[in-house]
Formats: structure tokens, sequence, C-alpha cells
């Protein structure tokens, strides 16, 4: 026999003897290993907590590691299901999608009959309001399983995360107690708030938040603009949240900032626009941090079963930036634009006309529609005893609003380290007890930077 035909034969028998090897593994329990690996995925990605933890023995072993350093180590099923539980309840509140991607799994049999498996992993998160998934993790999974009578479970699996633990992994847990969110009296408005404007500077770790309290003023030179631009200045931060502006229409819009030069020159520029203005021209990206028109939508039908009305407060509301921005405006043409607006941007289904509108304003109010009849406190979304139907709506759409707000600026805090808001003084109100709770008292407050 020539070398040649030695070397096949020696090939072709190492070959057969890895096939025979790897057949010592039943093909049911081949396949029943690879539909636990894919329970794993879908359960942890559908937020199913439970289902999640059978897939252990109760005494198996789940452990965590970042470039070799064991992080997190559970040991008890009890253990796993508070663990997911809390880290997929953070997960809802964040707005994140998460997916987990095993490929290549290679299982192996050993002399004590135990199967051991290596199966190499990736994980995507998204956000609701990111256009694309990122890439968050990669690694590989290394099992031990047990056959029971409920079938085949993970006796160990270690995650092996091919990178070092995030920096930000303490600041990963900055989850927004929603809980501690509530309308806000008068008389607390007063405590919690200052004069505005000010900020309030938070800092925790290596991240900070600063929240300027805005007045709303359109006047370049206000108070307002001029604490907006030390703050800029001073704060330098890496990141600006703007009132008004959706957070799904992403970073820095350009329509955004050519409407705020063009603004700019008439010197009527409110706040959120000149913040645009000003981080346009340093170079620092900016976003809005309102939720979709469909949730404030939501938010109302769980106030009033009828658009109508729906509609006629979505009009009110804009109509006090109109007064505010353009006080001389003719109010009928503008509520004519408008209501179609309205209609289409909250998809509502109803319909009026500007003289049904104005009917509904004065069986909703008891007054004529007019300029001098619009009064703020009518939507303000301050709590009292026994609020009617406007205060109500009012007061919903600002729970809505802040329930966005805050776990945007959780979600921009994890990927930037120095994040400014700049919204209306009313929302620090609403969030300051939230914000303590998730980044500690201010380390400063001030009319000026």
């Amino acid at each position: 026999m020539n070398r040649t035909v030695k070397r096949i034969t020696l090939t072709f028998f190492i070959l057969c003897s890895s096939l025979l090897a790897d057949d010592r593994i039943e093909v049911g329990d081949r396949f029943a290993i690879d539909d636990l690996l894919s329970r794993y995925s879908h359960s942890w990605d559908s937020k199913d907590p439970e289902e999640w933890a059978d897939l252990f023995i109760d005494e198996g072993i789940w452990q965590n590691s970042f470039a070799g350093k064991v992080e997190t180590i559970l040991k008890s099923n009890k253990e796993r299901l508070q663990f997911a539980k809390k880290l997929q309840e953070s997960f809802r509140q964040k707005g994140v999608t998460t997916r987990h991607h095993q490929t290549n799994t290679l299982l192996r049999k050993k002399k004590d009959g135990d199967i051991h498996g290596e199966t190499v992993f990736s994980v995507i998160w998204q956000y609701a309001d990111d256009p694309l998934p990122k890439l968050k993790h990669s690694g590989v999974y290394r099992d031990r399983y047990e056959k029971t009578d409920k079938g085949w479970r993970f006796k160990f699996r270690e995650v092996c995360f091919d990178h070092k633990l995030f920096e930000d992994t303490e600041n990963a847990r900055l989850v927004p107690d929603l809980t501690l969110l509530k309308p806000r009296t008068l008389a607390e408005h007063r405590k919690l708030g200052g004069r505005a404007p000010y900020f309030s500077h938070y800092r925790k770790g290596d991240i900070e938040l600063v929240f300027i309290a805005a007045r709303h003023e359109p006047r370049v030179g206000s108070p307002t603009h001029k604490l907006i631009e030390e703050v800029v200045e001073g704060f330098d931060p890496e990141c600006v949240i703007t009132e008004g502006l959706r957070s799904e229409d992403g970073y820095s819009p350009e329509r955004l900032i050519a409407d705020a030069k063009r603004r700019e020159k008439s010197g009527n520029l409110p706040e959120p626009l000149y913040a645009a203005l000003l981080c346009s021209e340093r170079e620092i990206p900016f976003i809005g941090g309102e939720p979709v028109p469909v949730v404030t939508t939501e938010a109302l039908r769980a106030v009033t079963k009828d658009d109508t009305d729906i509609l006629g407060f979505l009009v009110v509301r804009h109509l006090g930036q109109v007064r505010r921005e353009q006080p001389e405006a003719e109010l009928d043409d503008k509520v004519k634009r408008l209501l179609p607006r309205m209609i289409q941007q909250f998809e509502l289904e109803t319909a009026l006309t500007v003289d049904q509108f104005k009917d509904w304003y004065h069986k909703t109010t008891g007054r004529n529609f007019s300029a001098e009849n619009l009064r703020r406190g009518d939507i303000a979304p301050i709590a009292i005893e026994n609020p009617n139907l406007l205060k109500r709506m009012g007061i919903a759409a600002m729970m809505a609003r802040e329930k966005h707000l805050i776990s945007f600026q959780s979600k921009m805090l994890l990927e930037h380290r120095r994040v400014l808001v700049v919204y209306g003084s009313g929302h620090l109100v609403y969030e300051s007890e939230v914000l303590e709770d998730m980044l500690g008292k201010p380390i400063q407050k001030g009319a000026s930077w």
C-alpha cells in the first residue's frame, strides 16, 4: 500500500470514528436538546420568566462571565425566576426588545454518560423608537444537560461573554420607578419646583443629567434662552432632549434646524428651537422627548370614549401654544387648519367644522369661544378635587408624555454620559421624585449656571 493510500485510509478511519462517537447521542435526544436551546431564546425574548426558569433542574446552575471573569451565579429556579422577572420588567419599562440567536451547537457525550454542549450566541437589542436593532452581546454558552420526567433540562449553563463587563453596567440598572409618577397639586408644584427658569443637575457615577425647567417664552434673549445658552456652554452635554419633537424623528432633523434658523431672524424663537440651533452650531446631537401621537390618543381614550372630546381638547391645547408664539393670530383660521391635522395625526374617528368646535367648546366650558376665554388653567395638568373633563384629559396626556420622557431619558443616559433636557417647568415637577429615586438628589439647582 503506497503512502497516498495510507493517508486516505487513515483520514477515512478518523472521520468514521468521529461520526461513530457523535452517533452515541440518540437522534431523539439531539432534537430534544436543540428544542431546549430554542425555548431558552424564545422564553427570554418573549419575557416569560416562569417558562425560562423551568428550563433548568431546580438545583441547576446558571452563571455568566465577562472575558473569563464570573459575575453572577444563580443556584436555584427561585433565584432564576426573581432574576428574570426583575430584568425583564426593566426591559418592558425601557421598551427594549431582545433577540437571542444561537448557532453552531456542538454536543459531546462524556464517558459518564453526561451530555455537554457549546453554542455560539449573539444578542441584539432594539428600543421602541430605534429604526434598526443593534448588536449588544456575543459569546458562547457552555452547557450540561440532564434528562428528567419533564424532558431535557439545563443542569448547568454558563453565559460566556466575549467582552468585558460594560462600564455602564451599574447605570444599566437606571430603571425609572414609574409608580412614583402621579398628578401634582398646585401646592406640590410650589414645593417641588422653583421660579422658572431654573435647572436641576443630577449625577450618578459617571453619568450626569441636567434638566432645565423652562418658562415658555419665545422671545430671544429671555431668561430661559440665556439659561439654555449658559448650560450648553458650561455643562457641554453629549446629547440634548427637547420638547415638542417626537423621539421617533431621530437625531438632529434638518427640517427643524432650518425652521430655527428662519425664525431666529424674526426674534421669535421658542426655547426648544433655540436649544436645537445651539446644538447644531456646536455639533451636539439633539432629539425630541415626545411619544408618538397614538400614545396620547390611547391615554385620552381611557378618559373619554368620544373622539370628539379628544379632538376638542387637542385643539384647545395647541391654541395655548399659538397664543404664546403668535398672539395676534386669527383663531378661527387656526382652528380650521388644526381640526383636520389633529384628526389625521392622532388617528381620531370624528370630524368637526369650526362652528361645531365652537359649540363643543361652549358646551364643555360654559363659555363662548374667543381668545379672551381661552384659559390655560382649563387643561393645565394640576391635580384638583373633582376635575372636569378637560382637566382629566390634560392630566392623562401629561402622564403619557412623562412616562415616555422619563423612560427615554434613562435610555439616553445609557448611550451618552451627559444629557441635557429642555422642557417646561411642570415636567420637572412631575418627574422630580422619579429622577431622585433613579439618580439621587440634585447636586445643584439654580437659575444660572
